[in-house]
């Protein structure tokens, strides 16, 4: 079966004709999420006139790639945006996630909705951002650490075997289920030459289980948001309804209308968001609620007085602040990831050395306001971030360094000089980046 034959059993040709018509022939979107922690929206604004702002989201903008090339910026490798498909970042426009819930987002790499997530909570209460391609949470982690978000969890673990650790743990999850991506078939045209039929029958076993597996780990009156790059039904609403059928007790939340809203009459409460109707490269939405009460996690914190005086350095004695493998963590909340496999606990703070010397991580200067830095000038910037040695009239020590008020990183001035204490990884990429104009 070809895609539009898959899909023209379900939805009107007219429809399908126009939906295809807007993957082989429209422009594709350019979308980002402010990072409000280290940039204003107005001055977000102010330095770019010619955004333009997401109807849905907030701190969410569209621009023109053209004029705006926003990944090659440093304010990319400083974690000022996240750059996201604007029909994704819907999902967190429904769930609304709030400042006390604990959240999972299952299958959560490359990381853009539980970043979403962390915003919309105000870096406040806990997300575990999982998933079960290693590599893949590795990238995950590092999005995290970029963005200097500190509510979330990093984990790659397989709930199939744990989930039972977790009954009835989670306000909230999200759940983007691996699909057969037609929603990425407009900006990656191999997606469409790969697309297959039974790509989706396969993939609707797995959405099921994974689906399974959410309902067991939300709390009684907990919410389940369910979404998927794909337009096929299979994969969309006859998930769910077959959902439905086995677990009558649960509630479809309505979404609401809207001109630019597509939905079909036999699961009339999801949203579908195609690139004919929506700006943004696609999205199928459905909440499931859970029945019952909602009982709210009590947050608990754990305090670490052999490094006491480090924490109120850095103002982060109200966090839960925990050793784990020789690394020193920071979380807003404590949260027991003893059945987890985990990559990062919140913000990494240091690693302990033989000799006693502890090394501040990348993870607490993007975490933490320039106010904690020692401002730098552009050239300096920039032989930092290649990972160059400067001058710095400074005692011996470690400090931040921060351009035009966005902490660049950590260096160690030695007798005068500053070194370099970028990650390898971003100065790779602020070289193949060309920032500064290089």
């Amino acid at each position: 079966m070809d895609f539009r034959t898959s899909l023209v059993t379900y939805l009107p040709e007219e429809e399908v004709d126009s939906l295809i018509n807007s993957i082989q022939n429209g422009e594709v979107t350019h979308c980002l999420l402010i990072n409000p922690d280290k940039l204003s929206d107005e001055e977000f604004v102010a330095r770019f006139p010619n955004v333009r702002k997401h109807p849905f989201v907030e701190h969410a903008y569209y621009y023109n790639k053209e004029e705006y090339d926003f990944g090659m910026s440093l304010f990319y490798l400083d974690g000022v945006y996240s750059i996201e498909d604007g029909s994704a970042m819907m999902v967190n426009a429904f769930l609304k996630p709030e400042e006390d819930d604990v959240v999972l987002d299952m299958c959560a790499a490359p990381g853009g909705k539980s970043l979403g997530a962390s915003i919309a909570m105000n870096g406040k209460g806990c997300i575990i951002s999982n998933d079960i391609s290693y590599p893949r949470a590795k990238d995950l982690s590092q999005n995290v650490e970029r963005m200097g978000r500190g509510n979330i969890v990093v984990s790659s673990t397989d709930f199939i075997f744990s989930h039972i650790h977790f009954a009835d743990t989670f306000d909230k999850i999200i759940l983007d289920a691996p699909c057969s991506g037609s929603a990425m078939m407009r900006k990656n045209k191999a997606a469409e030459a790969d697309w297959k039929y039974s790509k989706v029958k396969a993939n609707a076993k797995r959405q099921a289980e994974l689906l399974e597996l959410a309902y067991s780990m939300v709390k009684p009156g907990g919410v389940i948001s369910y979404s998927t790059c794909s337009f096929n039904y299979e994969e969309d609403e006859g998930i769910l309804l077959a959902f439905k059928a086995k677990h009558p007790e649960i509630e479809f939340l309505d979404l609401g209308e809207h001109e630019s809203f597509y939905h079909l009459d036999a699961l009339p409460q999801a949203v579908r968001l195609h690139p004919n109707h929506f700006e943004g490269e696609g999205q199928f939405i459905c909440l499931l609620k859970k029945p019952g009460v909602i009982q709210k996690t009590k947050r608990t914190t754990i305090a670490n007085d052999r490094y006491k005086l480090f924490c109120q350095d850095y103002g982060l004695t109200e966090r839960s602040n925990e050793l784990r493998r020789d690394k020193f963590y920071s979380l807003y909340q404590h949260f027991d990831v003893s059945h987890l496999n985990i990559l990062r606990y919140g913000v990494k703070l240091f690693e302990m050395r033989d000799s006693g010397i502890f090394i501040p991580d990348h993870h607490l200067a993007a975490f933490l306001p320039s106010s904690y830095s020692v401002p730098i000038t552009q050239e300096e910037a920039k032989a930092y971030i290649y990972g160059n040695t400067f001058p710095m009239d400074k005692e011996d020590g470690f400090y931040i360094v921060s351009y035009e008020n966005m902490n660049l990183g950590f260096v160690k001035v030695t007798q005068g000089v500053a070194k370099n204490h970028y990650p390898k990884s971003c100065i790779v990429m602020a070289k193949q980046r060309k920032i500064f104009g290089d």
